[in-house]
């Protein structure tokens, strides 16, 4: 990934504190995982804070729990497995981090949030969004997409079933994958498009079914199962939205908010894909600035 100079900002002593997010959606340790996929749902968020009472303990993702369901072979049902089975570790920062070294944290350890406190008690969270918006509104940065842009990606036809999708993200832990038609760019699978296409109020019970099922062929996940028999075209987030190499970052971050999506494509001055930005390219350019 190449970088030109930056341009120094004034507020390189902005702290996670001043942009924190105290909307934290919470959930109990005791409750299932059928609790914590409803009140996902219900909320319309892809991650969920655990708490034992009054303390935090952990944090669960959409995707987390795709790749909990991934490998549960125990065939129990999604009341029978607890939330503490499926979350992850609160990552957190003191109130003084920095913007820049949040964003170095959350390369470094592959997260998207951060909690701002101890295991004690959580005062705030600050996530890969909220440093899009402190990118866009308080940053001084000159760079353009064509300094940061990923330009190897993942790939696959609308055909490919979502086993095969998911099998890939899986295996090579990555959060998105191109679909392609005609061997032209049509729409991008994530990790939220499996969840919800997945994870429904109408749906639980067909999900319920293939998990407990004695049968491999019928799984969630197995080329005939509820989901992974699908077409990735049907679960797809159809079109691309793209960007000019040559445009700013911070007008990349910007149609990201706007948008209300995680990446952009990347078109030449032929007009032709080249690569994608996403909000892990945005930390890059927070987490390198000078």
């Amino acid at each position: 990934m190449s970088r030109t100079d930056l341009v120094s900002s004034d507020f390189a002593n902005d702290t996670v504190w001043d942009i924190k997010n105290a909307d934290i959606i919470r959930a109990q340790l005791s409750d299932s995982l059928y609790d914590i996929v409803v009140n996902m749902i219900s909320n319309k968020i892809s991650k969920i804070f655990i708490f034992e009472k009054q303390r935090p303990v952990g944090v669960i993702t959409d995707k987390d729990i795709i790749r909990f369901l991934y490998n549960e072979r125990s065939g129990r049902r999604f009341d029978q497995i607890s939330a503490g089975e499926v979350m992850n570790n609160i990552c957190y920062v003191v109130n003084s981090l920095t913007c820049k070294q949040a964003a170095q944290m959350m390369l470094i350890n592959k997260i998207s949030s951060l909690g701002i406190g101890s295991s004690k008690s959580i005062e705030g969270i600050i996530t890969k969004t909220d440093l899009l918006q402190y990118y866009v509104n308080r940053f001084h940065d000159s760079s353009s997409v064509l300094d940061f842009m990923t330009v190897s990606y993942f790939s696959a036809t609308v055909e490919s079933r979502l086993t095969e999708i998911i099998k890939k993200m899986i295996t090579c832990d990555i959060s998105r994958v191109l679909l392609t038609e005609n061997q032209k760019p049509v729409g991008v699978i994530t990790n939220g498009d499996i969840f919800r296409i997945t994870m429904s109020i109408n749906k639980l019970s067909i999900v319920q079914t293939a998990l407990t099922s004695n049968s491999e062929e019928n799984r969630l996940w197995s080329e005939s199962g509820f989901v992974g028999s699908k077409q990735a075209g049907e679960a797809m987030t159809e079109g691309i939205i793209t960007i000019s190499s040559s445009q700013s970052m911070k007008y990349a971050a910007q149609m990201m908010l706007e948008k209300k999506i995680d990446s952009l494509g990347v078109n030449n001055s032929n007009g032709d894909l080249v690569g994608i930005i996403n909000k892990t390219n945005i930390l890059y350019a927070i987490a390198n600035a000078k």
